[in-house]
């Protein structure tokens, strides 16, 4: 009987692990970015446009 449980299934062979920068990068690093990202194109577009001068040519007064 075993007194440890193994986590790992039979057959499954361990990769290599993620050191402390790669682990930070992967999970705060790019998700914060993307969510930069997102919320720039999303001002982008909801940003209120600058109102053009009237030209003499497209009004009449």
């Amino acid at each position: 009987m075993h007194l440890f449980m193994n986590g790992q299934e039979d057959g499954m062979v361990n990769g290599p692990g993620l050191s402390v920068t790669e682990t930070v990068f992967k999970f705060v690093v790019i998700p914060v970015a993307l969510f930069l990202v997102i919320a720039l194109f999303s001002w982008i577009a909801s940003a209120p446009r600058k109102e053009r001068a009237e030209s003499s040519v497209t009004s009449i007064n």
